[in-house]
């Protein structure tokens, strides 16, 4: 169904295996935690948070992914150095999934994220989340300095806003940047801000999965999050499907990951999810290829 012109390669962070060939290996969930607003977040420049309501929602998460066979991993946001310190430290002990560091934009957000990574011995299931077209050298300088291997790129930019070929063009060109400071686990965010750019991050992330054999996906959830006219024109009721559509196109289009939101969707999204990693597998049938446990097939029906 997919006719690649590379070999499409299957990494790891951590023990979590993301992409290959769809259908092969379970797509990969990346739901976000301590981001602006959250609920579980009782102060965000200094990093409290509601230690028992966020073990309650990392048991749910663990356990809707253990049901379907969708790997998980956290997108950690954080607005201050030591905000990003003690959440790495305490979702390091409390889970066993990757963290990615999501300083959001803030250089000295996600320096401070690579240091904790270096010093607690994790550099090997995070990822910096994310490398883009308006770093400096700053931010190389340290993950060189560090040692890390694992980073998002972001292949998106003002310029690149209503053009599927010039994401790909920067995820070339960031592909290689990255290569130069040791990164060689990289996975290939290709940049969703409202609907429209919901079809041209999908059309790029088949042209850079096509191109390169790595991990794709993007964060899909924003286009319904941008939808502004969704909840006057439709109701509420129609913010959830939505919401679930919304997620499984990359899918169906080939994307190895995606970033569906705050982990309290989690229990929506993942059955969805798990629906079409089971579909996209029943394609390879006739070629005698089945995907190796756990995965969805073996377990949802």
């Amino acid at each position: 169904m997919y006719n690649y012109k590379v070999e499409q390669k299957t990494l790891k962070i951590g023990t979590t295996k993301i992409g290959g060939t769809p259908g092969l290996v379970p797509t990969v969930m990346v739901g976000s935690i301590f981001y602006s607003k959250d609920k579980l977040v009782r102060d965000a420049n200094n990093g409290d948070i509601d230690k028992a309501s966020t073990e309650a929602m990392l048991a749910q998460l663990t356990d809707i992914s253990e049901r379907t066979g969708l790997p998980s991993v956290l997108d950690v946001v954080a607005s201050t150095p030591e905000a990003m310190e003690k959440y790495l430290r305490y979702l390091a002990d409390m889970t066993e999934m990757p963290l990615l560091i999501d300083g959001s934009g803030s250089l000295e957000v996600n320096i401070a994220g690579l240091e904790v990574a270096k010093d607690a011995g994790l550099l090997d299931r995070v990822a910096l989340n994310s490398l883009t077209p308006d770093d400096d050298d700053e931010i190389y300088t340290k993950i060189a300095e560090v040692g890390l291997r694992n980073a998002v790129i972001l292949t998106f930019s003002n310029e690149s806003m209503t053009s599927a070929s010039k994401r790909a063009e920067l995820a070339e060109a960031l592909h290689a940047e990255a290569k130069t400071v040791g990164v060689d686990n990289i996975m290939f965010d290709t940049g969703v801000v409202d609907l429209p750019t919901l079809g041209l991050a999908c059309r790029a992330l088949m042209m850079v999965k096509d191109k390169f054999g790595l991990p794709v996906g993007c964060g899909a959830h924003n286009a319904v999050a941008m939808w502004n006219g969704l909840v006057p024109k439709f109701g509420k009721g129609a913010k959830t499907p939505a919401f679930v559509g919304s997620n499984l196109m990359p899918i169906a289009l080939g994307a190895d990951f995606v970033l569906y939101g705050p982990i309290k969707h989690a229990p929506v999204v993942f059955p969805s999810v798990a629906m079409i990693d089971v579909a996209l597998s029943g394609s390879l049938i006739e070629e005698r290829i089945r995907p190796e446990r756990p995965h969805p097939r073996y377990l949802i029906g």
